[in-house]
């Protein structure tokens, strides 16, 4: 599977799906039914936040946060003719250092660190365009903090009910292709 991830952090003051990224790995899934099957992942997925400059509205500040993960998401699939929901959850391990910079340059995160583990659920569709390639569309969303840092967004969900960190937000299209029948 090969894609790319748009994504955004929830908590750090900034919204919008403005961090690209891209997504490398592969999966196995077996049909449990006629309709419906599982599926194992595991991959390679770039996230974080990001907001650039912007002088022409006279704002000066820029927002940025690289994090580097091997995810690995199990799913149960329900199938309809080429279409295929899916839900399910996923393990993230932070891989490399996170990096997070603003208009000042780097900046370092030794007081409030992200956690080395994401733990979240998805929702997907798949599109299968014939018997071996597949186009998936998924969001995903923590379900726990990747950063015990007081939420900086103003009236969200995670602010109003918990404002106890930050969590990956991201939303994911993938070009598949499955071997075998």
């Amino acid at each position: 599977m090969l894609g790319i991830s748009g994504s955004q952090i929830e908590g750090d003051g900034y919204g919008g799906y403005n961090k690209i990224g891209f997504i490398a790995g592969g999966f196995v899934n077996t049909d449990l039914s006629e309709k419906l099957s599982t599926q194992f992942e595991i991959y390679y997925i770039n996230k974080g936040s990001f907001d650039a400059l912007h002088p022409d509205k006279r704002d000066y500040d820029s927002f940025k946060v690289n994090l580097n993960y091997i995810e690995i998401p199990i799913s149960i699939r329900y199938k309809h003719y080429k279409l295929m929901l899916e839900a399910g959850l996923y393990l993230g391990k932070l891989v490399g250092t996170p990096k997070l910079s603003d208009e000042n340059g780097e900046v370092f995160v030794n007081q409030y660190p992200f956690k080395s583990f994401d733990f979240g659920g998805f929702l997907g569709i798949y599109y299968h365009l014939n018997d071996h390639f597949i186009l998936n569309l998924r969001s995903k969303n923590s379900l726990i903090p990747i950063r015990d840092f007081p939420s900086l967004d103003q009236g969200s969900f995670f602010n109003i009910f918990l404002n106890n960190g930050w969590y990956n937000v991201d939303l994911n299209f993938s070009i598949r292709y499955e071997f075998g029948e």
